[in-house]
């Protein structure tokens, strides 16, 4: 989809006008636009008008307009280009990339994209395929902006007390690009960018957007994750032998990585023991645990059902040393095993994600 920042139409066969509004609140006339010649009954062909200042794409579903791309950069308007990790998205990006100005990636786009398993590597290539300066959004650590394949600014996270990032990377490009638009102050942008999408994530609604002059406030007092080590570990502990069990670790672990934490999973990585396991399968799936286990920098222990290997999880962590964070949302009482095991037991999953910075800047 594209956003012209100047201009854009709403259509009444178009299901969804203002999906994914990116921008602040007095943006929220503008809405994104089918870049597909047909959609929902709808002919649509994109043309940009007099007045468009720049073109911001981040392609759902669809292809990228390649011939609106070429015509923009014959016109001297910049191109915000958004590609998504899958092989259709980087292909046409791919195509896309001569006539893009700003070229906003993620970590695994930009090895997609550049054909490559190393992002300096990916970088490299890509200086000259186009792309005036590339932002790579680095989730928890921030974002990085090169120029011509020359690192120029590292712009750090915002704390946030992260509850759905469904729609940030979307409201990150938003804000970046009408804020350059408005002020080509970059450093500016990529700051105010990142601040909005840490307080859009503290939010379940898709279109709660901060408004433009509360966000100019907020950049000033949020507070910022000066350091926030790249590779902490967290295991998750916690049962997965119910459908709802399942569910609250799943949203658990899912929240934790929304916010770039490494989560090592005993379920994702070796699996679940069912009724047909052996004996050496058995075995094996639990060496398998400690192992992973042995590997976390910290503990984060769901404490709700009273699961009993949660609690054998968290006693071999304490005895090696490993810093423990119960999450516990029931109101039953605790053992008092658990409840000194523990270096924090949380009630909620704001709190929880609270203390994990806190370890995470240690």
């Amino acid at each position: 989809m594209g956003v012209s920042f100047n201009k854009a139409q709403y259509h009444e066969k178009y299901s969804f006008p203002r999906y994914m509004v990116t921008g602040f609140s007095n943006y929220q006339t503008k809405v994104t636009r089918p870049m597909s010649q047909l959609k929902f009954n709808h002919q649509y062909y994109p043309q940009i008008s007099a007045d468009v200042q720049g073109i911001l794409i981040f392609p759902i579903g669809h292809t990228i307009p390649i011939e609106l791309c070429r015509e923009a950069f014959e016109r001297g308007i910049p191109v915000f280009l958004d590609p998504k990790p899958n092989q259709e998205s980087i292909l046409d990006a791919r195509e896309a990339l001569p006539y893009t100005t700003f070229l906003l990636v993620n970590e695994q786009e930009i090895l997609l994209l550049a054909e490559t398993d190393n992002r300096s590597n990916a970088i490299d290539k890509l200086k000259d395929a186009g792309p005036e300066y590339i932002v790579v959004k680095n989730g928890i650590r921030g974002c990085s902006i090169f120029k011509k394949g020359i690192l120029v600014e590292e712009i750090p996270a915002f704390r946030s007390l992260v509850l759905c990032s469904l729609g940030s990377g979307d409201v990150f490009g938003g804000v970046l690009a009408t804020t350059f638009l408005e002020t080509q102050d970059l450093k500016f942008s990529a700051d105010l960018a990142s601040c909005v999408a840490a307080n859009f994530i503290e939010n379940f609604e898709v279109e709660t957007v901060i408004p433009k002059k509360a966000a100019r406030i907020d950049v000033m007092q949020r507070e910022r994750i000066s350091w926030l080590s790249s590779n902490l570990q967290v295991y998750l502990a916690g049962p997965f032998f119910s459908d709802q069990e399942l569910f609250w670790v799943n949203q658990v672990c899912d929240i934790l990585e929304s916010a770039g934490i490494r989560v090592l999973s005993p379920s994702r990585e070796n699996g679940v023991i069912g009724q047909y396991e052996n004996w050496e399968q058995r075995k094996t799936i639990f060496e398998q645990d400690l192992v992973l286990l042995e590997n976390a920098d910290l503990v984060v222990a769901i404490l709700d059902h009273d699961d009993p290997g949660t609690c054998f999880e968290m006693g071999y962590a304490y005895n090696k040393k490993i810093p423990i964070i119960g999450l516990k949302t029931s109101i039953s009482p605790l053992n008092n095993m658990i409840t000194f095991g523990c270096n924090k037991i949380c009630t909620s999953i704001e709190q929880l994600m609270s203390e994990v910075y806190s370890y995470g800047k240690k």
